[in-house]
């Protein structure tokens, strides 16, 4: 579950958010809409740890991001624009991702089935249309077979709350 409760995030003088709460429970989709400059983004980055709250908490399964023992396997997460190198084929990006995360090489092979790339898959990123780099952030973020997504599109934010059972971690 992905929970927010009395976030308030400030910038200076600027408040970006302001005594924010809610819940995306397992099996709920949950979207965030509102004009640039509303919070959106600031919230999502908070709930991934990459913001600290100024006050309140966001949590991943009851935990802040941070403590998670294994991020990569309770929450995917895609944010503002693709991460990659441009000049690597898509399969290469996710098997760098999976190899990072001790993820098994055949993990790679299922996501890019799921976002419907096989067939791109050993062409270069900078090659790919706009869509088809969006489908390998999604990838990228669903490998460690997830249970919570964060994606933003097109700057609409929208959280996801699943229950997956994550992959096997590969043998060292």
């Amino acid at each position: 579950m992905l929970a927010v409760s009395g976030l308030t995030k400030r910038f200076g003088s600027t408040v970006a958010v302001d005594d924010l709460s809610f819940q995306a429970t397992p099996g709920r989709v949950l979207g965030f809409l509102g004009p640039n400059g509303a919070g959106k983004t600031t919230t999502l980055r908070t709930l991934l740890g990459l913001t600290r709250p100024t006050s309140g908490e966001a949590t991943v399964d009851g935990q802040p991001y941070r403590r998670l023992r294994d991020p990569i396997r309770v929450v995917g997460a895609v944010l503002e624009g693709p991460q990659f190198h441009p000049g690597r084929s898509g399969r290469n990006h996710l098997r760098v991702l999976a190899a990072a995360a001790g993820l098994p090489r055949s993990r790679v092979e299922e996501v890019l089935r799921l976002v419907e790339l096989e067939d791109a898959a050993d062409r270069r990123v900078k090659g790919y249309s706009l869509g088809m780099r969006q489908r390998l952030s999604l990838a990228g973020a669903l490998l460690g077979s997830v249970s919570s997504g964060v994606v933003q599109h097109a700057n609409v934010p929208v959280l996801v709350a699943k229950q997956t059972a994550p992959p096997a971690r590969r043998a060292a």
